[in-house]
């Protein structure tokens, strides 16, 4: 039997950070690390709704990091959404302990949403893992007690697992993809003006974080668009997130430079799962004939086997190189939960109505319509 308590007072829970972290499955971005900065940078006027599962002796057991969304309806939202796009959102627990947490903190929703203080209208909740069996009994308990559960996909994540060793992946890769690696390599150590260095202090890691984000926001820049990391909340953010990896020993940070200038760089984070999730990059296109992107792919790939680890997480974003990789995709959910409540079931009627419009358009227009998704308990 587990006991589900609601709380705004987040701090402690955070100062607690090895407790907090032990029931992430390894997984960063659900991490205090993460969680930590983006609440500090984020929270604006939203007002913190953190589910806490304890046990009969008092202990906690698990946890849901949501928020309340300074707006009408009441709008519950997952910690780490918006520009961070935080993947592998999931209820926090022990495995061992994770279904039963689970179904503690649905009924806790279920039993609240008519309550004056935890009451809810809609639970939002983006970047879940179609992969995650708990969240895919979160939505089955959800909807047993009648609230209603919707769930899209708009692109994938996309891992790809290492094969022990580096001669083990050149002898398992084809003989034209040993080559073009081989290439990469080749270029990079036959050019001397070409350096890779990874960060190895705190003023390093401000200085190679502002170059990714300078070449990340150049590119997007020149295609028209604003960019990420122009909202400088998001680059506080960032900057804080990759001094806390890296005072952890968990910073993945490559640079690339010619003639000193660097061209381009990666932003990854070494994980407890033994996984290298890479999280951001920027090159310069104006030594675009370099190909620095794929040169810096290639020695990412060399630094998971030569580091024994278990594989790279590219997170979301269907790419073209990702597929080319070989890695293998996974859907990327967002999550709508209606409560059952007869005001919330008419304005969700209202919003499908509005979804389905936006799916005839795109057809019309020759898009992909987004995928929805049936969640249910996985056998």
């Amino acid at each position: 039997m587990y006991s589900i308590q609601c709380t705004s007072d987040i701090k402690p829970l955070f100062a607690n950070t090895k407790r907090w972290d032990a029931f992430s499955g390894g997984v960063p971005f659900r991490q205090v690390a993460w969680l930590e900065p983006w609440w500090d940078e984020f929270q604006g006027k939203h007002e913190a709704y953190i589910l806490v599962a304890t046990n009969q002796s008092g202990a906690l057991c698990g946890l849901l990091p949501l928020y309340r969304k300074a707006s009408s309806p009441q709008t519950l939202c997952g910690m780490g959404d918006n520009n961070a796009c935080t993947d592998f959102v999931s209820i926090l627990a022990a495995p061992a302990e994770a279904s039963r947490v689970c179904d503690a903190i649905a009924d806790f929703l279920i039993e609240n949403a008519h309550s004056g203080d935890f009451g809810w209208d809609f639970i939002e909740i983006d970047g879940v893992s179609d992969s995650d069996p708990i969240m895919h009994r979160f939505s089955s308990r959800l909807k047993r007690e009648g609230a209603i559960v919707e769930a899209q996909s708009r692109m994938h994540s996309w891992f790809l697992q290492s094969c022990g060793s580096w001669d083990a992946l050149l002898k398992n890769l084809s003989k034209r993809s040993r080559r073009k690696i081989n290439s990469y390599l080749d270029r990079f150590e036959s050019n001397d003006q070409l350096e890779i260095r990874m960060a190895s202090s705190e003023r390093e890691v401000d200085e190679f974080t502002e170059a990714l984000i300078e070449l990340h926001q150049r590119r997007w820049n020149e295609a028209g668009q604003r960019g990420t990391y122009a909202d400088q909340c998001f680059r506080k953010f960032i900057f804080r997130v990759a001094k806390q990896m890296f005072r952890e020993g968990r910073l993945y940070l490559p640079v690339l430079r010619f003639n000193g200038a660097i061209i381009g760089a990666e932003l990854g984070f070494i994980s407890g799962d033994k996984k290298l999730y890479i999280y951001s990059s920027g090159y310069d296109l104006d030594h675009a004939e370099l190909e620095p992107g794929r040169i810096l792919n290639t020695q990412t790939l060399k630094f998971v086997h030569e580091h024994e680890l278990f594989g790279i997480e590219f997170m979301r974003g269907d790419e073209e190189y990702k597929q080319r990789s070989g890695a293998k995709p996974t859907r990327v959910l967002q999550m709508l939960v209606v409560a059952p409540r007869w005001w919330a079931k008419i304005y969700h009627t209202v919003w499908l109505a509005n979804f389905e419009l936006k799916q005839w358009v795109r057809r019309r227009i020759g898009r992909e319509p987004v995928c929805v998704v049936e969640m249910a308990i996985t056998t």
